[in-house]
């Protein structure tokens, strides 16, 4: 994200310690609220690699600069396209929503792996630079498809992450969904060039409200049955 290596490794201690708490907490739940309690060391880890962007391109190691991308790629463009919705259509009792939210998991498992492939198989279309003090990640296919989507990739991205956070029953992956929102705006309006990396580093902060929620089920303070109808 942006300023430093250091903010970013900052960031990957306390999300890492705070969410192995959390997964201990979640184990006198039910099972799927260890998937909620692994979302803040799964960004800790993301973060943790993009420090390490940092370093190679402050050394100016532009060969070990793309790997240590993949690494970053592989949470933002392949786990959490799954792991959000498969979250959220675990703990959901409401039939309709539940398919919905598991056609999102589905979808979203299968593009991220179509599109992280791509990147596997091609790393030199990646190119990596600080741009006003965050970092730029582009991904440049060198070739034109005949294919036309009528929706934009970035928006499909949001559709299949977004749509089980706001759509939920369970009142607080409601609150969580806002906020996820909320970041999305605010970093493609202020950070737009560096929007994938910006996003992840507010998703990442945003995500210690889950040991926020996860500490309330455990303590009896919510129910962990779903909240009322939207």
């Amino acid at each position: 994200m942006c300023i430093s290596a250091t903010v970013s490794y900052s960031a990957a201690a306390v999300l890492v310690s705070t969410g192995v708490y959390a997964v201990r907490q979640a184990g006198r739940l039910h099972q799927p609220y260890r998937m909620w309690a692994l979302i803040p060391v799964f960004f800790g880890i993301q973060q943790a690699f993009e420090g390490r962007v940092w370093q190679e391109l402050d050394a100016g190691n532009a060969g070990a600069v793309v790997p240590c991308a993949l690494g970053f790629h592989f949470f933002s463009h392949f786990l959490w396209l799954w792991w959000l919705p498969l979250s959220s259509y675990l703990v959901e009792s409401d039939k309709l929503r539940k398919r919905i939210f598991g056609g999102c998991a589905a979808f979203g498992a299968f593009a991220g792996a179509l599109v992280y492939a791509v990147m596997l198989l091609h790393p030199d279309w990646m190119s990596v630079a600080v741009r006003e003090h965050s970092i730029l990640y582009d991904f440049i296919v060198p070739y034109r498809s005949t294919i036309h989507i009528p929706v934009k990739p970035y928006m499909l991205y949001g559709l299949i992450i977004l749509v089980p956070l706001l759509f939920s029953s369970h009142r607080r992956i409601r609150i969580f969904g806002v906020l996820v929102t909320l970041s999305v705006v605010l970093a493609s309006a202020a950070y737009n060039k560096a929007f994938v990396s910006v996003w992840c580093f507010f998703a990442a902060v945003l995500s210690l409200y889950l040991v926020h929620m996860i500490r309330r089920l455990v303590a009896g303070s919510d129910s962990i049955r779903p909240g009322p109808a939207i």
